[in-house]
């Protein structure tokens, strides 16, 4: 009799069907939540909003099959997602289809969506709780729980990685049950659901074995079968997946560095997807009648960060001047059309928390009168490193800035580094200048401002206790209007500091070969293939 009743026993989702069909009141909701292990907290939650929890992923409607080859814009160089490469953009490709999050954003609506968290409320202050999605296994057949959440925010945290700044006030992850977790704050944090789509889930009982993440499982739509360093890697359909099978039976994923290979093996159709491309291919992609581009408003975007730890550039005037010393118009017009436009903040116009700043004129006569001002008439000599494949027409923007610069008496040396090695010589402040471009990953300011321009970050040398203030307050706050103010006052302060100089803003161009099915632009850089399918 009890095996009977444990049998019969209804689910979460039964119960929410239950209530949102009328069937039961919200005190007899509360209560039977309860009883299946719910706590009270997240019941009532529950009970005030059913319809997050029911959110489910659309199946595919058939079984997986084909093959799509894809190359991305820039080398794979680690899957970690939580380490030192947890921002680079080819990494998240592979982890957003082998690992999975807590939370997604629809590319469409930009909304917030369940993915292996059904709902999250902050049911206290300082506590956001999460229900899981009850059933989802890993790729190795066993069971997701609270405890593989809570590991893996612990390790980002514990790696001190460029996204570990989103998690700073976290005291605690709590695991209440298998299927609730519980993230505790020092203070209020309204981020945390935002920050909540970056972070990719492994297994507790794994992630820490060294080699793990050469050969990664996890929940995703595919599962990794192999990565050779600088060739290619192979998923295939895990048709096990919680949302339903994907489309695509393989996905290959190959590293060719050079952007005329890359066009060449798409038009020849070695290749059926990339995207990144500089403008002066995308005219004649646009002539071939077997390719289609699929273009979008993008996350992205190119800047020039300036170290203010070392001098020259501690002097705000000295980088006043450097941006004075280019034409940004001339640049977009000449090098960037159809992939860019001029940019208005340190983020892009596109994500919450932008508010336009006075451009920065092109004027070389104030720039020479910023420099005397400082201490430097004659000009000085100083160095900019990048890393090449960063963004479009990258090496043609360097050396334009350059000549810019060279024209007010600054002698830059062109430092271009291997990625590896601009990486690791970019955290540890091992520079003068660095250009670089960047994608608001999360579609909100908190990604990009609080994580990268707050003292403790320490980033590019530059500190401010007043911006420190208005970030912690933005992160902190859950009304979206207080913290759209509190972004603009934000990007004020950068803008005007000249932190950094902010010339463009990306446009995002995927391109691929006819036959490639169910496609949406995603303005983050990271693209779903789990609804992509290809002709036989």
């Amino acid at each position: 009799m009890d095996a009977e009743r444990k049998t019969s026993q209804p689910s979460v989702r039964d119960l929410l069907d239950s209530y949102r069909d009328g069937a039961m009141s919200r005190r007899s909701l509360v209560q039977r939540l309860a009883a299946v292990g719910v706590t009270a907290q997240l019941a009532g939650f529950l009970a005030t909003r059913p319809e997050a929890a029911l959110a489910q992923s659309t199946p595919s409607t058939g079984a997986p099959s084909g093959e799509l080859v894809v190359v991305l814009p820039r080398s794979l160089v680690a899957l970690d997602p939580h380490g030192a490469q947890s921002v680079e953009e080819a990494t998240a490709v592979v982890s957003s289809h082998v690992l999975d999050t807590l939370i997604g954003r629809d590319p469409v609506t930009g909304e917030l969506v369940p993915r292996l968290a059904t709902a999250w409320d902050a049911t206290e202050p300082t506590t956001w709780t999460f229900l899981l999605r009850e059933g989802v296994m890993f790729h190795d057949g066993t069971p997701f729980t609270s405890a593989d959440v809570k590991a893996s925010l612990d390790r980002v945290i514990a790696l001190e990685g460029p996204l570990a700044p989103l998690w700073a006030a976290v005291t605690a992850v709590e695991t209440p049950d298998p299927m609730t977790v519980q993230i505790v704050t020092s203070e209020p944090v309204g981020t945390v659901p935002v920050s909540a789509t970056l972070l990719f889930i492994g297994p507790a009982a794994q992630m820490t074995n060294e080699g793990f993440f050469n050969q990664p499982f996890g929940l995703g739509p595919y599962r990794f079968v192999s990565w050779t360093p600088d060739a290619e890697l192979v998923m295939e359909a895990n048709p096990d997946y919680w949302g339903g099978a994907p489309g695509l039976q393989r996905i290959v994923i190959r590293d060719i560095p050079e952007t005329a290979a890359r066009v060449t093996a798409l038009e020849t159709g070695e290749v059926g997807f990339t995207y990144g491309l500089s403008a002066d291919q995308l005219p004649s992609l646009q002539e071939n009648e077997e390719l289609t581009i699929a273009s979008t408003p993008s996350y992205a975007y190119y800047f020039n960060w300036f170290n203010s730890q070392r001098a020259p550039f501690t002097d705000v005037r000295v980088r006043q001047a450097m941006a004075h010393a280019l034409d940004v118009d001339a640049m977009v017009n000449d090098l960037l059309a159809g992939v860019g436009q001029r940019a208005q903040a340190p983020i892009p116009s596109t994500v919450f928390g932008f508010e336009a700043q006075p451009p920065f004129a092109y004027d070389p006569e104030r720039a020479r009168e910023l420099l005397a001002e400082a201490g430097f008439p004659d000009g000085f000599q100083t160095t900019l490193q990048w890393n090449p494949g960063s963004g479009p027409q990258d090496r043609e923007l360097v050396l334009t800035m350059i000549a810019y610069w060279d024209a007010i008496g600054v002698q830059v040396e062109n430092l271009e580094k291997e990625r590896a090695v601009w990486l690791e010589d970019l955290l540890a402040l091992n520079w003068d200048m660095n250009f670089q471009t960047n994608t608001v990953r999360t579609g909100d300011a908190d990604f990009t401002l609080r994580r990268l321009y707050v003292s403790t970050a320490n980033r590019n040398g530059y500190a401010n206790p007043e911006l420190d203030t208005i970030l912690t307050s933005a992160a902190a706050a859950s009304d979206q209007s207080e913290r759209e103010t509190l972004y603009g006052q934000a990007c004020q302060i950068i803008w005007a500091e000249a932190v950094g100089i902010f010339p463009f803003e990306l446009i995002e161009n995927y391109v691929y070969r006819a036959g490639t099915e169910g496609f949406v632009p995603a303005p983050n850089a990271i693209p779903d293939f789990s609804t992509v399918t290809v002709a036989p």
